[in-house]
């Protein structure tokens, strides 16, 4: 699994890839995907379908400790 300081650079870009379930998916240009949960956007936020890995830290973060986790329970 990547690095999360690998994931998490001034320089990384994330683009969307689909809807599915109620989450917009994005990967990085390094190949890590990960969910934004339409539900948890708060009122005017808006999305772009490509921007700053910074600009979505938070669930950037979220996925990389719930895949972390998982890799740690087996």
């Amino acid at each position: 699994m990547l690095n999360i300081r690998t994931i998490l650079t001034p320089t990384q870009r994330v683009k969307f890839d689909y809807f599915r379930d109620g989450c917009l998916w994005y990967s990085t240009q390094n190949g890590f995907q990960f969910p934004v949960n339409v539900n948890s956007l708060t009122n005017g936020k808006t999305l772009m379908p490509n921007g700053k890995a910074m600009d979505f830290e938070y669930w950037i973060k979220k996925e990389y400790n719930r895949k972390k986790s998982l890799d740690n329970q087996k």
